[in-house]
């Protein structure tokens, strides 16, 4: 069977294509603020270079986070364009927040704007949330709430705009780029389907 796996909601464009367990592609870059100029290339590359096509793909999975950020608007618009052209398509969606901590004990922080002022918040244990999805503003009172949580999780991962930020014990705090092929494997079984 083959999958399209997709993430469009942070600074990363990230596709790849499965045939069962098998990686026929990915691809993961850098282009905040260009996923609308740089998605359907790359897809179509990567469906060149494996050979695939479109109604090839039985099922999609993508990452989701709400708000009105543009990587979303382009992921749903693409599935729900993919399910009229063949509604045999199944499609699912996880909330970015929990892709990026995975099934680890994490605090996820994805940003909303520029400044970094703003995220969107939540604290995972094995794949469950501790602290529902909300979003805080650094420019108020929750700054402070953010560094109790800190403290109150300090045995947690912590994940900001799909870098983690600080290892559980370790003094080494360069920020590591999470892996998406890793990352959808590992959650595949989260995703929800989509509803019609």
């Amino acid at each position: 069977m083959l999958r399209l796996l997709l993430s469009l909601t942070s600074q990363f464009l990230f596709i790849a294509l499965l045939e069962d367990e098998k990686c026929l592609k990915s691809s993961q870059k850098v282009g905040f603020r260009r996923h609308s100029e740089n998605f359907f290339p790359l897809l179509k590359q990567i469906l060149a270079k494996t050979n695939c096509s479109l109604k090839n793909i039985k099922e999609v999975y993508f990452t989701s986070l709400p708000g009105s950020q543009v990587g979303y608007r382009i992921s749903l618009s693409f599935v729900l364009v993919l399910q009229v052209l063949n509604p045999q398509i199944k499609c699912y969606h996880l909330n970015s927040l929990l892709f990026q901590a995975g099934k680890k004990k994490a605090i996820s922080l994805i940003s909303i704007d520029q400044r970094k002022t703003k995220y969107h918040f939540a604290v995972y244990q094995t794949s469950k949330y501790l602290i529902e999805p909300k979003i805080i503003d650094l420019n108020t009172y929750q700054k402070q709430e953010l560094d109790q949580m800190r403290k109150k999780f300090s045995d947690y991962f912590i994940y900001k705009d799909f870098y983690q930020t600080s290892d559980q014990g370790s003094t080494d705090f360069s920020p590591k780029k999470i892996r998406f092929l890793i990352n959808f494997r590992q959650m595949l079984p989260y995703f929800q389907l989509l509803s019609k």
